[in-house]
């Protein structure tokens, strides 16, 4: 006989016999390292459960190395890149001012009171025995003297509250010192609106104590006063500023915008617009920076709200606002004081990488100030939005939303309780001020570095007070009350910090397969043939439910048929009539009998319809 031989062809779809099959076709041809093993090694049970048990802890230990990596890319950390350039850069704003503000003649009623209770309670706590809190040598100002169409009426009647004083408290600045204590705090009381809920504002430095209880006072005596006021007249700003020069050039009079600030005096802002040519520099080095000359008044008009002399000094961005009461320093007068500049640029990624802003239009809070956004402007008009919703009226050292007034004690009793609980409530993050505010995505930051000599010396006083007469300089004090400052760039090379994605998506693939490779000795195409045995596994799984619905289904159709032909032979349907009916009777019973005859081989068909 001849032996029959078939052809094998290859489909376009392999389908296996069985899941075993499928397996072991799997394994045998599979470039992944280890799993050959679990098939030579079958007889063996005791060497392929160590192969099974190989295989899942790498399985598993590779996919836990996985979980790490995602966690670490979902963490979204970021790598910094540091480039510097060196090119010519328009110099940065500068803010100065001369520490002494000024006793406006519409509030000095009040501010003498003030400082009247303030020589008694200095004399009760610590023997001092003071002059007169308005000396002679100060200045007292009207408004309409100094401001663009300024008015010197303040409407209404203010009263000094003399019940908010200082006091000598116990350890804890909860409760009045007792009788003889030799320690003790210092602080004033403060309550709500209604009396019932008081607290004291205490500190261990009895210096720091006066100066805040003074403070308050003083924002409740200046609250029909602007804080920042836009002085008119020249020869105002030129008792301060003797001389002014840049980059060997003098400055001119359009050079600079000034305000005055009600605790930091008169201040002068250089180079505010920051797109003037004026303020390029090419060169390094004090020679070719900002070199200022100024006098420094040593006649204090409130000694107690400002302690020092001198000046204080900002170096900002153009476009920030010279909060200077935050990031300013003082200079010391009778010293020439150099300060060197290195300026870094930091830029930050933003979005899942870290919340920053471009410019603040997608932050909540509008800013009060009228400047581009920075995080320090938008805390502070944060805080003031809080205030007012909170206190009903505005915190005088921040502008004002519309429409809202400063506090004070007489129109807003219990304010100041309300603000030092709510002061106490941002530093400790309870505000959510820090989560509104966030960072700028463009951080322009100066690093500065300040050392001061004494000026003039002894022999150059000679000539150089001479010379700065000339220039405008007029004093009649024994002591020291100028000093030079000289700001410039150290280097011109100008640091940029950018941040990148720590690990992109590049690298998490990389590692990745790092991992594989580690684990199981294979590549990318190693993790296609497990996506072959997954669809494999899925449609033996859906075929073979297929398989056993259609048996299930023509098995209860074979039930029924048996049911309906007990007689084992094919099932039929008898729809002719019986005889009493074919031939019709018009009688009630004959009708009703053919309508139940009807239903009954009615509902025998649908029941092997539905069971078809």
């Amino acid at each position: 006989m001849e032996k029959e031989t078939k052809e094998e062809r290859e489909g376009w779809f392999e389908f296996y016999d069985s899941f075993e099959e499928m397996f072991e076709f799997f394994c045998s041809n599979t470039t992944i390292h280890g799993t050959i093993r679990l098939i030579c090694s079958k007889r063996n049970k005791m060497k392929t459960t160590f192969w099974i048990v190989l295989f899942l802890l790498s399985f598993g230990l590779m996919y836990w190395q996985f979980g790490e990596m995602f966690g670490q890319y979902w963490a979204y950390p970021t790598s910094t890149i540091i480039t510097v350039q060196s090119k010519s850069k328009i110099f940065p704003a500068v803010t100065i001012c001369n520490l002494n503000p000024y006793r406006f003649d519409e509030v000095n009623e009040y501010l003498n009171q003030l400082d009247n209770l303030a020589k008694n309670t200095l004399s009760s706590f610590y023997g001092y025995n003071g002059s007169n809190a308005t000396q002679e040598g100060q200045d007292i100002v009207d408004l309409t003297d100094i401001l663009h169409n300024g008015t010197s009426e303040i409407n209404g009647r203010f009263q000094l509250d003399s019940s908010i004083r200082l006091v000598k408290l116990q350890e804890n600045g909860m409760e009045p010192s007792l009788p003889g204590q030799k320690i003790f705090k210092v602080g004033f009381k403060l309550c709500n609106a209604s009396g019932g809920d008081c607290y004291y504002k205490s500190y261990w430095s009895g210096v720091d104590a006066i100066h805040e209880w003074y403070k308050f006072h003083f924002m409740n005596i200046m609250y029909k006063i602007p804080l920042l006021l836009e002085i008119s007249k020249e020869e105002i700003m030129k008792k301060f500023i003797i001389m002014c020069e840049f980059n060997e050039k003098s400055c001119s009079d359009s050079e600079y915008t000034h305000f005055h600030h009600p605790i930091y005096g008169n201040c002068f802002t250089f180079n505010s617009q920051g797109k003037d040519e004026f303020w390029k520099s090419s060169k390094t080095g004090k020679e070719y920076g900002l070199s200022l000359t100024v006098k420094a008044d040593q006649n204090d008009n409130m000694p107690i709200l400002s302690t020092v002399a001198g000046a204080r000094i900002m170096v900002h961005n153009p476009f920030q606002p010279p909060l200077v009461e935050h990031e300013g320093f003082d200079i010391w007068p009778g010293r020439e004081t150099s300060i060197s500049i290195r300026q870094d640029e930091v830029n930050h990624l933003g979005g899942q990488y870290g919340k920053c802003t471009t410019d603040g239009s997608d932050v909540d809070i509008k800013l009060l100030y009228n400047t581009s956004y920075t995080l320090q402007a938008c805390l502070q008009s944060c805080f003031q939005y809080k205030m007012v919703e909170t206190c009903g009226c505005g915190y005088y050292f921040y502008p004002l939303p519309s429409g809202i007034e400063y506090c004070n004690y007489n129109k807003h009793p219990g304010w100041g309780h309300c603000f030092y609980r709510l002061f106490e409530n941002i530093f400790d993050h309870r505000l959510n001020c820090f989560n509104k505010c966030p960072k700028h995505c463009t951080e322009t930051i100066y690093k500065l570095s300040a050392g001061s000599a004494k000026w003039p010396t002894s022999k150059a006083k000679t000539w150089l007070i001479p010379y700065l007469y000339k220039m405008g300089y007029n004093s009649t004090s024994s002591r020291n009350d100028i000093a030079k400052i000289n700001i410039y760039y150290e280097e011109l090379g100008h640091r940029t910090f950018d941040e990148t994605p720590a690990i992109s998506v590049n690298l998490l693939l990389s590692n990745m397969g790092g991992q594989w490779s580690l684990w199981f000795g294979s590549s990318v195409l190693s993790v296609a043939e497990i996506a072959e045995l997954v669809f494999d596994t899925a449609a033996m799984v859906i075929i073979i439910t297929y398989q056993w619905q259609k048996n299930k289904r023509k098995a209860n159709i074979n039930d029924l048929y048996r049911k309906v032909n007990s007689d084992n032979e094919e099932p039929k349907i008898d729809l002719s009539l019986p005889e009493k009916y074919k031939t019709l009777d018009h009688s009630s019973n004959n009708l009703n009998g053919l309508d139940t005859e009807l239903l009954k081989r009615n509902e025998k068909c649908e029941e092997l319809k539905s069971a078809i």
